[in-house]
């Protein structure tokens, strides 16, 4: 088998991204500064709590943990986030991986936490009327302002603070995660990297890409299935006198419909991370057929979808486990089930977006290491390949 190609750059494998450490360390500062402001009492606005669809603070007692309550624990949590986090970026702007994979472990981590407190469900709502704003807004009085209203309310621009987090977090996993392995930082491949090796991960990485779509598929036509039949005058999912009553307002029929079909565009969506247009846009995108779809076009916005879906699921299931039903999503079963299970749609998009980005990788610039990027059709396992990334 032929040896790997030259390293363009000798030095790059030990080089690390310096901002990704560096944005971890100012995004700890911040919640480190927002967690002081919370629990002083100098910033009272923003506070992640019980008004919060989906907010677990909403489920602490009084007395839950003495001095801690759903007031104070936002900003403990947040605090207590933003030191653990600030000790490891800035363990992460050390040389060659120091800290090892417990820093990797506890990126991770952070990651979690932070996506499943501080990120409720109205991250996917704000994506969703986002989504169909530019033809809703102009059918539905007053829609593009509301929609600014909510946009730059303290609140949300603290759950949109939150979910970079995540971003953040995951980022400084697979950064520190290289640098543990030797591995390049552009790609991720290692020194021992073949030709063999990168066929098997690319058919890997196809096959898990696949299942996961065919899941996310699935679960994403559930809520269309509640919105779409509104167009003709069937409440599916609604009482007949509630539905009446979102008629004769008119705009909640519009926006349903409009959310239900922007899932719709999701599922097609989704469907090209695992087919040749995925890969080169279709004839049928004037201007743009036959070129090159650029990875992040398809990678960031699929990763942001997942984290907000994940949100509204775990929102929907502690809203359940409040016992106060507060919304329609709690009082109609078919609703209920279709937004907890958002949860598993958003989960089985992250897989299918990650197993995406693996199997594009191209040639790198960085260390010269991989192969051309190749179709799906094209993809085939090698079996016996030996290596690491």
């Amino acid at each position: 088998m032929a040896a790997p190609p030259p390293v363009t750059d000798p030095h790059h494998e030990h080089l690390r991204p310096a901002a990704v450490p560096w944005t971890a360390l100012a995004w700890s500062a911040v919640a480190l500064a927002l967690g002081l402001a919370w629990l002083s009492g100098v910033i009272s606005e923003g506070v992640p709590g019980q008004t919060g669809f989906g907010s677990l603070f909403a489920l602490l007692s009084p007395d839950a943990w003495g001095p801690l309550d759903a007031r104070t624990a936002p900003g403990a949590l947040s605090l207590l986030l933003g030191a653990v986090g600030a000790v490891c970026a800035v363990l992460m702007l050390r040389p060659q991986g120091s800290g090892g994979r417990p820093v990797e472990a506890l990126s991770w981590t952070l990651a979690a936490v932070v996506l499943l407190v501080f990120v409720d469900g109205h991250l996917l709502s704000w994506l969703g009327y986002s989504m169909i704003l530019p033809v809703a807004g102009w059918v539905v009085p007053d829609l593009f302002r509301l929609w600014v209203e909510a946009t730059f309310t303290a609140s949300h621009l603290s759950i949109l603070f939150f979910a970079v987090g995540v971003a953040v977090w995951v980022a400084a996993a697979l950064t520190h995660r290289r640098a543990v392995r030797g591995a390049c930082q552009r790609c991720g491949r290692t020194p021992r990297w073949s030709a063999g090796y990168e066929h098997a991960v690319r058919a890997r990485a196809l096959r898990a890409g696949r299942v996961a779509v065919a899941v996310a598929c699935v679960v994403a036509l559930f809520y269309p299935a509640l919105r779409l039949p509104w167009v003709f005058g069937i409440p599916a999912g609604v009482g007949r006198e509630q539905f009446d009553a979102m008629s004769a307002d008119g705009g909640m029929i519009v926006i349903g419909v409009g959310l239900g079909t922007a899932a719709l565009v999701g599922v097609v969506l989704m469907l090209g991370l695992v087919q040749r247009w995925g890969v080169r846009f279709p004839w049928w995108m004037v201007g743009l057929a036959g070129r090159r779809v650029p990875v992040r076009l398809a990678v960031v916005p699929a990763i942001l979808v997942a984290v907000g879906l994940v949100a509204m699921g775990r929102s929907v299931v502690v809203e359940l486990l409040d016992g106060q039903a507060r919304s329609l999503l709690t009082t109609e079963p078919l609703h209920t089930v279709a937004f907890a299970s958002m949860a598993v749609w958003g989960a089985a998009l992250g897989v299918a977006a990650a197993a995406y980005a693996v199997r594009r990788r191209a040639e790198c610039t960085g260390c010269g290491r991989g192969l051309p990027e190749a179709l799906p059709r094209d993809i085939r396992g090698a079996r016996g390949a030996h290596g690491v990334g």
